[in-house]
């Protein structure tokens, strides 16, 4: 049995690029909550993976919370790097960065302090992660959610981006100029087995409720049900995907008759080998993609529900 308790020794991974530079404004003020645990270490990341190795060593190193602050892509980063390499470290996160959205799906509060009361307290929980596996074997984990279609030409439009275009409205700008560049994908899909064909706008495979910075991509969705969340958007017009944004937000866009909502423990995509894939919104190449949930794969500081 899992016997939670306040960390002894933390490590803090701070991406200072994360929020448009949210997360460097609040390095002086981690310092001095750190001023006084000599066991407790703050690392600042210069360049991707950083984070991941880090998070990788931080057992090793005698570490038991490692806390990622910084937005979803720092926190892919340190789930990838306690989940391959640090056996026993626990997950603490401040979210301050652009979208955040494990943080919402975890109930976590936006204010880094409130945040932070959390990141290095008692209160855990176990959460389940997704494993995603592309044609050539490379694997990686995610605990928000990932996805194929347009949403990935999304992704991988922002990821060359910095600043206000990483933020919500960023998102919202990004997203309108790339609808009328994207031309919807035939894809196989095969669902716990079950293998259709359809022509697509987007597929969403989700572990929360949330992606995109604050979509509501699965409504209800349970990080710990063991189960993946699918939203498959079909064959729309960009004029009646434009007009489903709004209801992105409010998570009534599973009322569209284009929109099927499934729950699944393995989803397998195939099809056009340049349509992309995005997992916590970093690009992550091309299909063939397969993912598999893996319940209670993840012990994580955060409220209890």
């Amino acid at each position: 049995m899992h016997n939670p308790r306040v960390p002894d020794a933390p490590l803090v991974i701070v991406n200072p690029t994360a929020g448009g530079g949210r997360a460097r404004r609040v390095i002086g003020w981690l310092r001095e909550r750190l001023h006084a645990r000599p066991e407790a270490r703050l690392e600042i990341t210069n360049r991707a993976g950083d984070a991941e190795q880090l998070a990788a060593d931080a057992g090793r190193d005698g570490f038991d919370r490692v806390v990622a602050v910084g937005g979803d892509g720092t926190v892919q980063e340190v789930v990838n790097g306690l989940v391959n390499g640090s056996q026993g470290a626990t997950l603490g996160i401040v979210p301050v960065g652009g979208g955040n959205d494990l943080a919402r799906s975890l109930g976590l509060p936006r204010d880094p302090a409130a945040s932070w009361t959390f990141a290095i307290g008692a209160q855990e929980r176990v959460i389940d992660l997704a494993r995603a596996r592309d044609g050539r074997g490379r694997e990686r984990w995610f605990s928000s959610a990932g996805g194929i279609g347009y949403d990935a030409l999304v992704a991988a439009v922002l990821s060359h981006h910095a600043g206000w275009r990483r933020s919500r409205l960023g998102y919202l700008v990004t997203g309108v100029v790339e609808l009328w560049r994207f031309t919807n994908r035939d894809v196989e899909l095969t669902i716990d087995g079950e293998r259709q064909s359809r022509r697509i706008l987007l597929v969403a495979i989700s572990n929360g409720e949330y992606y995109g910075g604050g979509m509501r991509i699965s409504p209800g969705a349970a990080v710990d049900d063991g189960l993946l969340d699918l939203c498959i958007v079909g064959d729309l017009s960009r004029f009646a995907a434009l007009g489903q944004i709004p209801n992105l937000y409010r998570g009534t866009h599973v009322r569209h008759p284009a929109v099927e909502m499934r729950q699944a423990r393995t989803v397998m995509i195939d099809g056009d080998r340049q349509t992309l894939v995005h997992l916590d919104g970093e690009p992550f190449g091309h299909l063939p993609l397969s993912v598999e949930v893996a319940a209670s794969r993840l012990t994580i500081a955060a409220p209890l529900r």
